[in-house]
């Protein structure tokens, strides 16, 4: 049985004229949104940049040669929000078959999750460098830096429904604290405060950056290196005006950003990955990268889940867990 990544997933579509609430399957011919993975074009990107960005990768195999040279595939981007906590895609913690039956991956046990480094693949002398630091720190209890880490809690938003466009937002913990300013190539990134910036926020034109792990086509698989593509902000209606359908986007807790038939943008690869913006000068996490468009993603604007919106979940769950 081979699993089909997120990516293949269904959300806030039109079928056949009719407005539809949520999601319907994506055999169905007339979709229009479906589930991000990978940036289209976009601009290599420095780890430094953005040392707070995380591949979430599926384990392959277990046994003692996969933990040495691979057996893990790249399935989501996350966010180091915490020294324990990654902010993802609710949707990342969902497959499907090759027939369309949905699995659920809620076990921490299947997923680890890679960050402090731009390269999507460790190569064999990361991996060894990775397994000796995770024995020295469990046999001497002096915490090494290493980039691989495993879960110890997957926490999806309670009002979540897979297929679902609305509260596409989940917390990922781990089980050692990372060692953050410890590595140059490894930091935090702030959340928004609503009662600063405001609860609709990040606001229509304001700039920022979708970061993930690039495509030179659409079609192509995950490139090696990070990639960084520059997202505008879209005003609601001006977004659903340019897929010509109304899709179904609830602007408390989603946006649009990007750009109408430019050959750039976000694709199948990065779910889950952020969408950084300024305020005041500083950096912050304004969006959750969540839905394309289903058939053409390099010429519609991308779906984001509203971080801001969520802050007090994300809060109260950290401090409850």
């Amino acid at each position: 049985m081979r699993l089909r990544g997120s990516c293949f997933l269904w959300l806030g579509l039109l079928f056949l004229g009719q407005d539809v609430f949520g999601g319907v399957p994506l055999s169905q011919p007339d979709e229009v949104l479906h589930r991000t993975r990978r940036i289209i074009n976009g601009e290599l990107a420095e780890m430094d940049e953005f040392p707070f960005i995380v591949s979430i990768q599926a384990k392959l195999s277990n046994d003692i040669y996969s933990r040495i040279f691979g057996g893990v595939e790249h399935f989501c981007g996350g966010t180091l929000i915490s020294p324990r906590w990654i902010l993802t895609a609710a949707h990342c913690m969902f497959a499907y078959t090759d027939d369309g039956k949905q699995v659920s991956l809620l076990n921490p046990k299947a997923w680890h999750v890679r960050m402090a480094t731009d390269k999507l693949r460790p190569s064999v002398i990361d991996r060894m460098k990775g397994f000796f630091h995770r024995a020295f720190n469990t046999l001497f209890g002096y915490r090494k830096p290493q980039t691989f880490y495993h879960l110890a809690k997957i926490i999806l938003h309670p009002d979540y429904v897979e297929g679902f466009l609305e509260n596409d937002i989940a917390l990922l913990k781990l089980k050692e604290h990372v060692l953050v300013h410890r590595m140059k190539s490894l930091d935090l990134l702030a959340l928004p405060n609503p009662h600063i910036v405001g609860k609709i926020w990040p606001k229509t034109g304001q700039n920022c950056s979708a970061v993930g792990w690039g495509s030179a086509c659409i079609n192509c698989p995950p490139e090696m290196y990070m990639r960084v593509v520059n997202m505008p902000i879209i005003d609601p209606n001006k977004c659903r005006s340019m897929y010509k359908v109304s899709i179904n986007l609830t602007e408390s807790s989603e946006f649009c950003a990007g750009y109408f038939k430019k050959n750039v943008g976000v694709c199948s690869g990065d779910s889950g990955g952020p969408l950084v913006c300024e305020f005041e000068g500083e950096r912050l996490l304004a969006g959750v990268t969540s839905a394309i468009h289903a058939k053409k993603p390099q010429s519609y604007p991308a779906v984001f889940t509203r971080v801001v919106r969520f802050a007090d979940w994300i809060s109260e769950t950290m401090k409850k867990n």
